[in-house]
């Protein structure tokens, strides 16, 4: 495979990477955005430019023969194991949205040969393993999901990696259809330093249907998930996002959420907690457009920073274009409050478990909105491990 990079390329020959039939939308598209860079609004703290840079060997995914078992899992963006009863395809094309405000999404559509698509028509719980082996590559692949017949389908996404230096582009389209639910929750921790990600997803929300979103990054890594939810006539969307990263972790979250039709919900809560030289985006945006009258509206994030070095960009964004609607937004950063540490110590705490307590504390309101108990208890595990790894240096 031969080595490219994506920065030092332009427009044409990143089409000509693709054997896609519809290019020329892609191309009029890229062409209003222009190609990802640091000028990028949503890429102004996410460093896009180093990472497209680095000379990779494009791998393109390639259908495997499949074994059953309890979970999907995909391996560097092939299927190699999936449950009995799960309608999974892989197609060549799917619909695209015309007005997303990332690159990379239609770069990824692009360059992704083949596109997973899962059918959902009845109620499901599954979960879903992504696995990277191969280092030094750029992987394109992406989910089609389809959710029908008011089917309630909870997903739970988990990420397993041994690689590093390879940079994944991923990414689901969600097709919410009316009357029906579907909560996507995704975990994604990095213990050491591995591959890169950017995702660019998008998620249609249907007349009278609902849409929970439930996020949980902790670690290391360099990811950038950017989201894009458009909700039409009683829709609802809970979004939930709980980020603790150290070392010199730079995890970000772009989420625009628009409300294209009347009697929409939004509700959208995140937490922060960083360390060392980490850095957290948290960059969302909730329309509310001419047509969405009635709309209810709430937007919250709240960080603690656990040293001088961490940095957290929060940018919670309300754009209104009506007045018949109920609407909130805020945000928060600070330290630990030492009058809470003073309380905890003065009924015989030790500083460290009370800082501890706190943290967790902190932390633990945004996983309780798990309801699969062995989903949640495994969430907190995994914060708690990291945790622990890192409470010699909270000082």
């Amino acid at each position: 495979m031969r080595k490219l990079s994506l920065s030092k390329m332009d427009l044409d020959s990143i089409l000509n990477l693709s054997k896609k039939k519809k290019r020329d939308i892609f191309k009029k598209r890229l062409k209003e955005l222009n190609l990802p860079s640091k000028k990028s609004e949503h890429y102004r703290y996410f460093d896009i430019s180093h990472l497209l840079s680095k000379p990779y060997s494009l791998y393109l995914p390639i259908v495997k023969e499949t074994k059953e078992s309890d979970e999907l899992i995909i391996e560097d963006g092939s299927i190699i194991s999936l449950p009995k009863g799960v309608k999974i395809d892989v197609v060549n094309e799917i619909e695209i949205d015309k007005e997303h405000f990332d690159q990379i999404y239609y770069i990824n559509h692009l360059l992704s040969q083949n596109v997973i698509k899962l059918t959902f028509d009845r109620d499901c719980e599954l979960k879903v393993i992504h696995r990277f082996s191969k280092d030094d590559i750029l992987l394109p692949y992406r989910l089609k999901i389809d959710v029908t017949n008011r089917a309630d389908v909870k997903i739970y996404e988990y990420f397993e990696d041994s690689v590093k230096e390879s940079l994944i582009f991923y990414g689901l389209d969600i097709d919410i259809e009316s009357g029906s639910n579907f909560e996507w929750v995704r975990i994604q921790d990095e213990f050491s330093k591995s591959y890169s990600m950017v995702a660019s997803h998008f998620i249609k929300v249907r007349e009278s249907s609902k849409f929970n979103l439930k996020t949980f990054d902790i670690g290391e890594g360099k990811i950038c998930h950017n989201t894009k939810i458009d909700l039409f006539k009683d829709s609802k969307c809970n979004a939930n996002h709980l980020v603790y990263v150290d070392n010199e972790a730079i995890r970000a979250n772009n989420i625009k959420i628009n409300h294209k039709d009347r009697n929409g919900k939004t509700n959208q809560n995140a937490r922060h907690v960083l360390k060392d030289r980490s850095t957290a985006i948290f960059d969302a945006l909730i329309k509310v457009e001419n047509s969405g009258a009635k709309a209810i509206t709430h937007q919250n994030n709240r960080s603690i920073l656990l040293n001088d070095k961490a940095y957290m960009v929060s940018k919670p964004q309300l754009e209104i274009y009506i007045d018949d609607l109920e609407a909130s937004h805020g945000s928060t950063t600070g330290q630990i409050d030492k009058d809470e540490i003073f309380y905890l110590r003065s009924r015989g705490i030790n500083e460290k478990e009370a800082k501890k307590m706190i943290i967790l504390g902190f932390m633990k309101e945004i996983i309780e909105e798990v309801q699969n108990e062995a989903i949640r208890d495994d969430i907190m595990n995994r914060f708690e491990k990291i945790y622990n790894r890192d409470t010699r240096d909270l000082k």
